[in-house]
């Protein structure tokens, strides 16, 4: 229950400051950082400042899993570049 309660607290305080922060630097960062088809115009500022929450009142409640899963991902996509980019050098492209 107390996790539970720390989590809507912290979750509650992320998405306030990721609304306030919407007009500054971080709607302009969010824009330019996905593509346009994933722009929902009006509701960005909801449907990102929400999902930036969860992350963060999740990495406040179980910081070492949040950690752990941040390291794997950048494994796999470091990898997975690599062997990418290993392929495409041995294929032959004509």
């Amino acid at each position: 229950m107390t996790v539970t309660l720390i989590w809507l607290v912290s979750f509650a305080a992320f998405y306030m400051l990721c609304l306030n922060c919407w007009e500054g630097s971080l709607g302009a960062t969010v824009k330019r950082i996905i593509p346009e088809p994933l722009s929902i115009d009006s509701g960005d500022r909801y449907v990102w400042g929400g999902a930036l929450a969860v992350l963060g009142a999740t990495f406040i409640v179980n910081p070492i899993s949040m950690l752990m899963a941040l390291i794997m991902l950048t494994l796999i996509i470091f990898i997975g570049g690599k062997l990418i980019c290993w392929g495409m050098s041995k294929v032959k492209m004509h």
